[in-house]
């Protein structure tokens, strides 16, 4: 476990922001800064990334894993939160708030990579669950073998998330760094694949919600965001042009005056007010 980042004294319930996959909770650097002395930002190593992973509950399918051992850092916490979540994060965000709803004070998710409930939607969820199905398998394929089979599926990965190109694009120790992280990509996969909740799960979750997605994002991710949106029964969308998956690292300025946005919101609700009433002199 790690909180990398200065607590700051608020009135405010804080912020535990749950990075992606190929990551780690340094991509919240941004978000505590740009939010210092308003909200305090707890930011931890999802298992399998970063200096000090949180470890996960091998007793715990699927997301449950992952999603146990963040509830036990909110619980330290005594009291509720406001949970953010990327990509992976994401999915791990929406499993806390279905397993322990009065820990969530709202949601924000970026693009949850919850792909599951997509196999036994209608034909436009199956093709796209049966394409990112295609990038696990060759994710998988390459994990345990040698150094250039693991770069081979990373830049499937990160180009499939990124856009065509981007794998070459980056220097060597990036391309090493990264494919060092395979078998992680891997159990992320597998733990996605493995939930059973499925969208009308979410009908119960009366949690303040904003989903977000880029439209310059791959197809099943803005798919998948919509999809839940529509579930939650508290959510918004935000549709952001120009912006793609890995936005909250690379855009961070459009997404954390969001998060920012909705969070104070929910602090502090807006109050219907009326004009007083004139009475003539």
């Amino acid at each position: 476990m790690t909180i990398p980042f200065r607590p700051t004294e608020t009135g405010n319930a804080p912020i535990v922001a749950l990075h992606s996959s190929a990551s780690s909770s340094g991509q919240w650097r941004q978000l505590e800064a740009d939010l210092e002395g308003r909200f305090e930002v707890l930011a931890f190593d999802l298992p399998g990334y970063g200096r000090a992973p949180l470890a996960s509950d091998p007793s715990r399918t699927g997301a449950a894993g992952s999603a146990a051992a963040v509830v036990h850092e909110i619980e330290k916490l005594e009291g509720a939160v406001h949970l953010v979540g990327h990509s992976n994060g994401g999915g791990i965000a929406i499993k806390v708030a279905l397993m322990r709803p009065d820990l969530v004070k709202s949601l924000t998710l970026y693009e949850p990579a919850a792909f599951h409930f997509l196999k036994h939607g209608k034909n436009a969820s199956q093709r796209l669950f049966q394409q990112i199905q295609g990038i696990s398998d060759q994710v998988a394929a390459a994990a345990g073998e040698d150094d250039d089979a693991a770069a081979a599926g990373m830049r499937q990965f990160l180009d499939f998330w990124n856009g065509e190109g981007f794998w070459d694009g980056l220097p060597v120790s990036a391309r090493q760094r990264f494919a060092g992280q395979i078998s992680s990509i891997m159990t992320d996969f597998t733990n996605g694949f493995a939930e059973s909740w499925a969208l009308k799960d979410l009908f119960g979750l009366d949690i303040p919600t904003l989903v977000m997605t880029g439209l310059d994002s791959p197809e099943i991710a803005q798919h998948v965001a919509v999809a839940i949106a529509k579930a939650l029964p508290k959510a918004r969308i935000a549709l952001l042009p120009e912006l793609g998956h890995m936005a909250p690292i690379f855009q961070p300025e459009w997404i954390n005056s969001r998060i920012f946005e909705h969070v104070a919101t929910v602090e502090r609700p807006i109050v219907t007010c009326s004009w007083p009433s004139q009475e003539a002199a």
